[in-house]
């Protein structure tokens, strides 16, 4: 008897299977094929996004080659093409290379304008350094209100970058007659444990060349039986580079993360 109910329920279940692909079949193949469709798109899409992403990447590559082959002139037309078509992480990477090539040629109006841009970046690990580096670019021309108000963002306790925004109102003092404050700045930057060794080093050195050559010093008086000098005069000790040489862009690794 077990069997024959068994039988007869598999009829009636296979009757339902039936009556439910003759309702819907043609709904089911159509849904297949879409999901189907779908998944083929999307592959072929990330496919797509891969060679581009590799192909942006090999011009940029090529674009910095050049760059650091000294030829600004090419750099900059290789990264003026480059930046239409990148996107992403590397648009602001290109922006930032641009820049520089442009201010190699003395462009430097479009090399602040490219960096403004950046600095109205939301991602921190682009707009931080374009900051920096907008800072020092126009730190010869502008008041030191101005720059204090680009780097607010970065002078924060924890932000990481707090020390090489010092460095730059620092010089700011410097040059613009605040020599005091300069000094008590530098001494106190090349203090910081926490700050890079390089900017350490350019601090401390600074700090001195300041206190070896203060303003208005009076020349020495002459004595009765002066030494005689020598046949050649020793040169005078350098003056130190009170500006790192360049702001660096993203590293590497910040690089991935900006795509």
């Amino acid at each position: 008897m077990s069997d024959i109910f068994q039988e007869v329920e598999e009829d009636v279940r296979r009757e339902r299977y039936e009556e439910i692909w003759k309702k819907y079949g043609n709904h089911i193949i159509v849904l297949a094929t879409m999901i189907v469709a779908a998944v083929g798109a999307w592959q072929f899409w990330q496919r797509y996004e891969i060679s581009q992403r590799q192909a942006t990447s090999d011009r940029y590559e090529a674009a910095l080659a050049i760059a650091r082959s000294g030829d600004a002139v090419k750099a900059e037309e290789a990264l003026s093409g480059l930046v239409k078509d990148a996107k992403g992480g590397y648009s602001a990477l290109v922006k930032f290379e641009l820049a520089t090539a442009m201010m190699a040629q003395g462009k430097r109006d479009p090399a602040v304008a490219l960096l403004r841009e950046l600095v109205q970046e939301e991602n921190p690990l682009i707009s931080n350094p374009a900051r920096l580096r907008l800072a020092w670019t126009i730190a010869d021309a502008s008041p030191k209100p101005e720059i204090a108000t680009l780097l607010a963002p970065l002078t924060a306790a924890d932000n990481p970058w707090r020390f090489a925004a010092a460095e730059v109102l620092a010089y700011l003092d410097l040059t613009q007659g605040s020599r005091s404050e300069a000094l008590t700045q530098y001494e106190k930057l090349s203090q910081e444990t926490g700050a890079p060794p390089s900017l350490r080093t350019r601090a401390t050195a600074i700090s001195n060349y300041i206190k070896a050559n203060p303003p208005g010093a009076p020349a020495p008086a002459a004595t009765a039986n002066p030494t005689p000098a020598p046949a050649v005069a020793p040169a005078p000790a350098a003056r130190p580079a009170a500006r790192p040489a360049a702001t660096p862009a993203p590293t590497p690794t910040q690089r991935t993360n900006t795509k």
